[in-house]
This record gives structure tokens, C-alpha cells and sequence, in this order.
């Protein structure tokens, strides 16, 4: 810090030197405790009820926004608008990355939160959580969820806010302000600036998002209010103007920014103090402000910055506030990604081609996985998304408080440049809504909320008669219906154990075996109720960290369309039919399939009673499956070789052995016709595999097997979630002209998009909706770098 700080001196023509005894109190009031930040990509913001909600989580380190190398706890909720969490996720973050899903069947139309932390980021308050709006619609004729959107437009506010903190007497004062409706978002206004005779000093109006700012020089004696048009009631009273004050005025200026300091003060009644800018805690450098009348200008080089948001103070020789302002710098690095699609028109169902180069700095790659979404651009509220991983780890992760529409800050439009728009924030945000302030006071976390990776069980043994602890006893975990240990552990001398850090998935039953040092199971295993989770969040602390969103009036009706569409296809059962599944279960709750092997089926038997008739299993399939053929020494399947996988393993058995395989041992059997997709899980696309597949999952030890004995417990316990596979049709000659509606609503989604050699490419087709499109593809670099991108298409019918 020295050095820097040695550099700057030489370098900077206005710096002058300070104590060392100044810069040391200065270094150490800044000691910024570890701190992390999560994102949660989602694929859109509008939902229909049965739609899937897909999400990727990234977790970095909040000061570099490089991926977390750990393997770490990532907790997702969704919360209804009555503060209630109805859905939760526990996903397992691997080098900062997770994804998983949640279903809607079940929810009630209405605006959700997607609440987001880790056990670490719960010890710096609501606010350092990650949270966005969605809404899930309903009913396919019933508008009620429009009508409980509307705001009552006759009730606003408006904040008047000086920069630098505080207005000053005699001199030329920004004052920036923001009006607000009854849902926090900004609306447009135009007022007047009046003294306390009522003569009008200045008028103002409204820039972007109910934001806007105005020049005032206060006089001595003089207060001011200000007046609101269409609002005649509103009378505000602006702050009073301090004398002696100091005040703080920032432009930017090519490659450099320009800071003005002003003050009433005399020449012999200036204080020393010190122009001083920091980046998320750390200070970057600081000089020593000497006054030269009334004004004094600041030059400073551009690039002594970081990219995002910064904080200039003026202070005292106490380090004590004089003026304070944010900043936001651009470097200019643009969004690192260039998507290139291979034509910008489509039809239905054809299929669209993307390519992706990363414009990254020399040294720097993409080692992660990227994140995909494609979607109507009528299921994001505005026709935009509001929020992407840009603006949330530049903007909503550096600030207290919900920001409208942060994603729009970064975009230019006709009226505005992004530059302005985020100056504007800044000015209206305040130094006081900086988080990193917060971050500094709040006491070091442990160091057991940061390594939290894996499931604990924990509880004590004790006798089995009475309640007289067992020390020293040995446990054993092992699954049940598997020949699979999972770990042993050692009770302390007072009967407490401790399984940590255990992995599995979805929610499993485990079977723990308890006995003292000489062997004795005369015991009793007594688990520790779960850790509570919040079931209620505070609606005031979710509505100051974010804002509701509009349902999109195209949404409705297009997905009403979509409806009566599927309902046209189906009558009778309000669904569109699965073909070739003999008996239709729900597949989760029924068995465990192995993960990866497989995205679908083409053809489900559930194994019953009636099914034990047949000799072996080969005679079954022959008497289902016409198409199959058993050569004796080979199985076909509409002329292709047969693949076996048993319990969820690949690896090649013999037909002797498939053989002696009895009906009554089969509880389900998945068929993949000859040429599935396969290897999902550990290759982005998949290869298509020749061969056909026919998955065996046997029936499940039964539990009378493993029946109470002493020094025995048989609990279920909640893993991680098994996060699905996103489905996306291929069409080709033989399907194009299927009968069956095509309306997904997200086109594609992929949070695993792999870069090679600084390229990927994806592919998919489109549905049978006409429409436009958005693609958004986001993730983080080796070194930090936040990578996003985005372009467009259309699908018509040419």
C-alpha cells in the first residue's frame, strides 16, 4: 500500500505528502472483512403455472468477482408475496458454479422473490443476499393479477438529494432528486424551486426513472420547498444550507475525471483536510487539498480507478465525512462476449445456430461454464431483462436498496447515454446506500460459515433404557438398499456425534449402526432436529432489496393462446400425451434413476404381478417390444444392437447374465430407441448413440429387511437437489409437420455452455410461436472479468 501510495505522490502533480502517521490510520480504518457475492441467472421473468423456472447460481469473491475455488452450500428459495417461502433448493457449488430448477405446478398466480445466500453472506444482513422478481400467471382468462399490479398513481414521493451529502451556502450546489410511486418506481414529474416568499428560483423536471437534477445557489436566510405540477398539495422542504461548508461537484472528462471542491469559508478559516477515494473498502489514493480562493479543481487519471462503482470523501485530520460522493467508472471493456447468429430471421422449427467469441485481455480465458437462456421477449416484464450479471455485480451488489431496472444503466438510449444514467444513480443513491460500508463494520464471520460445504447429521447415543450418555460409542453410516458405507464416526465423552461433510442427492433413507467400545448394541440413536430454515422473510426488508415487476399485458395473451393451443391437442386431459408408455407414474417419487445416462425415455413398463408369468426378462421385452429380435448371442432392436444397463451401470453385461434375471426382481425398465441422445451430463450436447438402450432399475431391498434392532436408526435425510435436464426437441423431415403444439416457453437454456480455445457454439430450433427473441449468455472469467452478452432474432413465417 506504501508503494502505491509512493507512486502516486510522484506521479500525480497535485499530491503533496500527509504524516505517515495520517496514511497509517487511514490504511487501517479500512480493513475490509472476506466477502463473497451471489448471482442467480433465471432464465426469464414471466411464468405461467407448470412452467420450470431454471437458474444457475455464481459465486465470487466480492471484491475480485472471481469464482469461489471452494466447494461451498448455496441455498435458494422462492418466497410468495406474502413473505412466505412456498419452494426451497440446497445446491452444491462447485468452484464458485450450481444450477438447478423449480417447478410451478402447484404455486398460485402472483408475484414470487427468488431469494438467494449462503450461510456466510447471512452475517452482513438482507441486503448482501441475492433477490429478483418474477411473476407466475394463473388463469388463462382472468386478469386479477393485473389488477392487483396497479398502482394508486395519486400517492408519490420525492427526494431531494445535494451532492456531496449536504447543501452549502453561496455557492453552486447539484442537487439531485428522485419521485417515486406507491411501488418505489420511478414516474415522471416537473416542479418548481420556490424561496420562502414563493418567488420560483428554478424549475426541474425528470431525466430517467423518476430521476433529475438542478443547479442551486441557497443564500444567506433563505429557505427553500419545492413544488410538484399536477401535485398541488406537496410542498417540500428542501434541506437547510450550511455555512462553512464544503461542497463536492464531479464531472467526467474524456480520460480523466474532474472534481470541484467549493466553499463560503474565508481564507483564513479553511480547515485542512484531504480528497480521498476508495474502491469496496480499500483506499486507492489520497492528497491533501489546498484551497485557492473559494474553488479548488482536482484532476485525476481515469485509469487510477477500477471499473464499477468508486467513493470520494473529504475529510478531516480526524478522517471525520466532510463531503462524500459515489462514482461509477467504465473502463470501456464492453461485454466480453460477441454472439453471431447464422441468420436473424427463422421459421417454426428450424434450427438456429449460435456462435460465441470471448474478447478477453491476454492472459485471461474462460476455464468455467457459461449460462444460456433464450426467450420470448414477451416473458421479460419490460421486453428486457431487468437484471443480468453486469448490472447485478457492478450495481445491485454494491448498493443498499432496490434499483428499477439496473440492467438498463449499461445500455444507451435515444435520450441518454449509459454514462448519464449511471451518474444519475449514483447521485441519487448516495454515499450513504454504499454497502461496503456496512461490510467494514460487521465483525469477522467464523471461519465454519465460509467451509460449510457437504450435509451434517449429527445427535448423541445413549443407553437404550434410560438416558445416560454413551461415550466413545462408534457409528456407522451406510445407505440403505445399497451396499455403499458412507462414513464412521466416534461419539465424545458425552455421546454427541458428528457425520460432516457428507454428499447425496435428492432425499435418501440412511442407516446409522451404533455400539460401545466392547461391542454392545444395547443403545439408543437420537438425531438432532435439522437446522431452521427461514419460512417467513420480513416483506419490508424484501421490498427494500428489490422492486415488483409488471405482468407484460403480450405475455398474457400469448399464453393464453399457448393454451388453448395444448387444450385443442388434448380436450380431455388439459395436457399433451406422452406416446409409447405403457403405464405413466410420476418417475421422481418412484425411482431413482442414474443420473446423466439418459435425458428421457422413449418407452417406460412398470414391472406388476402379471408380468412374473413370463420365463425371463428377454421373453418380456420380445412379447413388448416387437421390434426387438434375440439372436442368441446378440439383441437387436429395430436392426441395431442392444445396450444393458442395470441399477445404473453401463458397463457391458453378458446375455447369460441378463438372462437369469427374474421378472419378479424388476421393478421399472426405461427404452431408448436405437440413435437417443445420451452423455447429457457430461457433455454439453450429447452424442448420439447408435445403439439402443434398455435401462433395468431393480426393486429396492425392502425395509423389513433392515427391521428395528438395537443400536439401529433408519432416518430419511434431505440431499442436494438433482437438477433436471433442460429439454429441447430436434426436428427433422420425418417430425416437422407433427400435429403437436410446439409453444416452449423458454426456446433453450443451457447453464453449462463449455468454452474451447475461447469459442463455443450452441444449437437449437425454434417452436411454432411467432416472435421475437432474446439470447443472453453469462459467466465470469479466470481473472474476474464479468463476461455477458446478448443479441436478438426473429421468428415469422417466410
Amino acid at each position: 500500500m506504501k508503494k502505491i501510495a509512493i507512486f502516486l505522490l510522484i506521479t500525480l502533480s497535485l499530491w503533496v505528502s500527509i504524516s505517515a502517521q495520517e496514511i497509517q490510520a487511514l490504511i487501517n480504518s479500512k480493513k475490509i472483512p472476506p466477502f463473497e457475492k451471489l448471482y442467480v441467472h433465471v432464465d426469464r421473468e414471466q411464468y405461467a403455472t407448470g412452467d420450470i423456472i431454471w437458474l444457475k447460481a455464481y459465486q465470487v469473491n466480492g471484491a475480485t468477482h472471481q469464482l469461489n475455488s471452494n466447494f461451498r452450500n448455496i441455498f435458494v428459495q422462492l418466497v410468495a408475496d406474502n413473505g412466505r417461502v412456498v419452494k426451497d433448493l440446497m445446491l452444491f457449488s462447485i468452484k464458485g458454479q450450481a444450477h438447478g430448477e423449480f417447478r410451478t405446478d402447484s404455486l398460485a398466480g402472483g408475484i414470487y422473490t427468488i431469494r438467494a445466500y449462503t450461510k456466510y453472506l447471512e452475517n452482513f444482513g438482507e441486503e448482501a443476499l441475492f433477490h429478483k422478481k418474477i411473476i407466475i400467471y394463473k388463469s388463462i382468462r382472468s386478469f386479477d393479477e393485473i389488477e392487483k399490479l396497479q398502482t394508486d398513481s395519486s400517492k408519490i414521493d420525492v427526494s431531494f438529494l445535494p451532492e456531496g451529502g449536504s447543501l452549502v451556502l453561496n455557492v453552486s450546489n447539484t442537487v439531485a432528486f428522485k419521485a417515486i410511486d406507491q411501488k418505489g418506481r420511478g414516474i415522471d414529474i416537473t416542479g418548481q424551486i420556490r424561496n420562502d416568499r414563493g418567488d420560483s428560483i428554478t424549475s426541474f423536471a425528470t431525466s430517467y426513472l423518476g430521476m433529475g437534477k438542478f443547479i442551486l445557489v441557497p443564500e444567506d436566510g433563505v429557505s427553500y420547498h419545492a413544488t410538484i405540477d399536477r401535485y398541488p398539495e406537496l410542498k417540500i422542504q428542501l434541506p437547510p444550507a450550511k455555512a462553512n461548508g464544503i461542497c463536492l461537484n464531479y464531472k467526467p472528462e474524456g480520460e480523466s475525471l474532474m472534481f470541484e471542491v467549493l466553499t463560503d469559508m474565508k481564507d483564513d478559516n479553511y480547515p485542512e483536510f484531504y480528497f480521498v477515494a476508495s474502491h469496496k473498502g480499500a483506499s486507492l489514493f489520497h492528497q491533501k487539498v489546498e484551497m485557492i480562493g473559494n474553488t479548488q479543481d482536482i484532476k485525476v487519471k481515469k485509469t487510477l480507478f477500477p471499473n464499477g462503482i468508486s467513493k470520494i470523501t473529504l475529510v478531516d485530520t480526524a478522517l471525520n465525512p466532510l463531503a462524500e460522493r459515489l462514482i461509477f467508472v467504465d473502463q470501456g471493456s464492453g461485454d466480453l462476449l460477441n454472439l453471431k447468429l447464422n441468420e436473424k430471421e427463422f421459421k417454426p422449427r428450424e434450427e438456429v445456430k449460435l456462435d460465441v467469441d470471448a474478447l478477453l485481455d491476454p492472459g485471461d480465458s474462460i476455464t468455467s461454464t457459461l449460462s444460456v437462456a433464450v426467450v420470448n421477449k414477451n416473458h421479460l416484464s419490460t421486453g428486457e431483462n431487468s437484471q443480468n450479471i453486469k448490472s447485478y455485480l457492478l450495481l445491485d451488489s454494491d448498493l443498499k436498496g432496490a434499483i428499477e431496472l439496473p440492467a438498463s444503466y449499461f445500455v444507451d438510449d435515444q435520450f441518454h447515454t449509459s454514462a448519464e444514467k449511471l451518474d444519475l444513480l449514483m447521485l441519487v443513491h448516495g454515499w450513504s446506500t454504499y454497502l461496503w460500508d456496512d461490510v467494514e463494520q460487521t465483525p469477522p464471520p467464523l471461519l465454519e460459515d465460509w467451509n460449510d460445504a457437504g450435509i451434517n447429521v449429527s445427535g448423541y447415543v445413549k443407553k437404550l433404557l434410560w438416558n445416560a450418555p454413551v461415550p466413545e460409542a462408534v457409528l456407522a453410516m451406510d445407505y440403505v438398499y445399497r451396499k455403499f458405507r458412507i462414513g464412521t464416526t466416534t461419539a465424545d465423552k458425552n455421546g454427541r456425534f458428528l457425520f460432516k461433510q457428507i454428499y447425496y442427492l435428492e432425499s435418501l433413507k440412511v442407516m446409522l449402526n451404533a455400539q460401545t467400545k466392547n461391542g454392545s448394541r444395547n443403545l439408543d440413536i437420537r438425531l438432532d432436529p435439522l437446522p431452521e430454515k427461514d419460512s417467513l422473510v420480513s416483506l419490508s426488508l424484501l421490498k427494500s432489496n428489490c422492486l415488483d415487476i409488471d405482468l407484460n399485458p403480450d405475455f398474457i395473451r400469448k399464453n393464453s393462446f399457448r393454451q388453448m393451443k395444448e387444450l385443442e391437442f388434448n380436450p380431455e386431459e388439459g395436457t399433451i400425451l406422452l406416446d409409447g408408455i405403457d403405464i405413466v407414474q410420476d418417475r421422481d417419487n418412484a425411482i431413482i434413476r442414474s443420473s446423466g445416462a439418459y435425458p428421457w425415455a422413449d418407452k417406460t413398463l412398470l414391472i406388476t404381478k402379471n408380468d412374473y408369468s413370463f420365463k425371463n426378462l428377454l421373453d418380456y421385452l420380445r412379447y413388448k417390444l416387437p421390434s426387438l429380435t434375440d439372436y442368441g448371442d446378440e439383441v437387436m432392436l429395430k436392426n441395431r444392437p442392444v445396450q444393458f444397463m442395470i441399477d445404473g451401470l453401463d458397463h457391458k453385461y453378458s446375455l447369460n447374465e441378463i438372462r437369469t434375471i427374474q421378472m419378479s426382481e424388476i421393478e421399472i425398465i426405461d427404452i431408448m430407441d436405437p440413435g437417443f441422445r445420451r452423455g447429457f451430463a457430461l457433455d454439453t450436447l450429447g452424442v448420439v448413440d447408435e445403439r439402443g438402450l434398455i435401462a433395468i432399475y431393480k426393486k429396492a431391498t425392502s425395509d423389513n429387511m433392515y427391521s428395528y434392532a438395537k443400536g439401529r436408526l433408519i432416518p430419511r435425510i434431505k440431499g442436494y437437489t438433482l437438477s433436471k435436464k433442460f429439454y429441447s426437441p430436434v426436428y427433422s423431415l420425418e417430425n416437422l409437420d407433427s400435429p403437436k403444439p410446439d409453444f416452449r416457453p423458454t426456446l433453450y437454456w443451457d447453464p453449462e455452455l463449455k468454452f474451447e480455445n475461447g469459442k463455443a457454439n450452441f444449437e437449437f430450433f425454434t417452436s411454432d410461436e411467432l416472435a421475437d427473441y432474446i439470447v443472453l449468455v453469462e459467466g465470469i472469467t479466470k481473472n474476474g472479468k464479468i463476461c455477458f452478452g446478448t443479441t436478438g432474432f426473429s421468428v415469422n413465417k417466410k
